[in-house]
């Protein structure tokens, strides 16, 4: 994409990452291919995991908050009978515990006794979530103190895949913020024994699927077709529901002012996605007293 105009191209990549490479490593190699004035993704994954990745190009970045709080679908295998340091097999091993003598149907019945619903959840002393404005990751590799407060997450499904010991293998639909490493060092605990996560793979955020996911290798080596591979910002938020307003309407919104809108809105409706016919205006908005109220100007041409 080299010397081309970038004027309009922005947009999510679905990017199939995979294991060995950080989520850094994939926005350092696709820069010099799309030279982009703002690159991001929303949502780490480990090193070790492979899956959904969705890189956020130029105005994309500005809607990284609203796709990471997405819920996300994970295969997982959990290995027992050791405990490490950073909740996966990539880990030092602090402990070391008998497997589970257990049977298929009783591990299932015992993960949708105590794992389905709201749960509280210690984040990995080895995360991107901060402690005095530092990682705990650098902490931990820095000997500095870690204190992790337990969190309230939600696991909106987890299924057994397959149980053939010390290996079981999960499939779990599971809130913003939920570690999976976690899930399987607290499986570990409560069944007596211990565990750490020995695979993951994200194959769901949101809308965007691990089938639709795109080879980095092959994105790599797009070239010029590389903006046509990217998901429209609209498309991206069509989780939100959406408002078409006038151009006049959209140049008001973006001077940031509160245009009166007397169309029907339900009256839950929360944020809105306003656009106009030539969808070169996008912006996050609430309807308020009657009038829309700005959150967010995206893009305003």
């Amino acid at each position: 994409m080299a010397g081309q105009d970038r004027i309009g191209v922005r947009g999510v990549l679905n990017i199939n990452k995979p294991a060995g490479i950080s989520s850094y490593d994939v926005i350092r190699r696709l820069k010099p291919v799309l030279e982009p004035k703002r690159i991001g993704h929303a949502g780490t994954l480990d090193p070790m995991a492979s899956g959904v990745l969705l890189v956020l190009v130029n105005e994309a970045t500005k809607i990284s908050r609203l796709l990471m709080a997405l819920d996300k679908e994970y295969e997982a295998e959990i290995t027992f009978g050791i405990e490490t340091d950073t909740d996966d097999i990539t880990g030092r091993v602090l402990r070391q515990a008998v497997v589970p003598d257990i049977s298929a149907a009783e591990l299932s019945q015992f993960l949708n006794g105590n794992f389905l619903g709201e749960i509280w959840q210690v984040p990995p002393r080895y995360s991107a979530l901060k402690q005095e404005g530092v990682p705990l990751y650098r902490r931990a590799r820095a000997g500095m103190p870690v204190e992790k407060g337990a969190r309230r997450v939600q696991v909106y499904d987890i299924r057994l895949a397959g149980w053939e010991p010390p290996v079981a293998r999960l499939s779990v639909r599971v809130s913003s913020g939920t570690y999976v490493r976690a899930l399987a060092r607290d499986i570990g605990r409560a069944l007596g024994s211990a565990a750490t996560l020995s695979r993951l793979v994200r194959t769901r955020v949101g809308n965007f699927m691990l089938k639709d996911g795109l080879n980095l290798e092959q994105v790599l080596a797009g070239g010029a077709e590389l903006a046509r591979l990217l998901v429209p910002v609209e498309q991206a938020l069509s989780h939100l529901p959406k408002l078409e307003v006038s151009r006049d309407t959209a140049i008001e919104l973006a001077e940031g002012k509160r245009p009166v809108w007397n169309e029907a809105i339900p009256a839950d409706a929360g944020l809105l996605v306003a656009v106009n016919r030539e969808r070169d205006f996008l912006a996050l908005v609430r309807l308020r007293c009657g009038v829309l109220v700005p959150e967010r100007i995206i893009y305003a041409g």
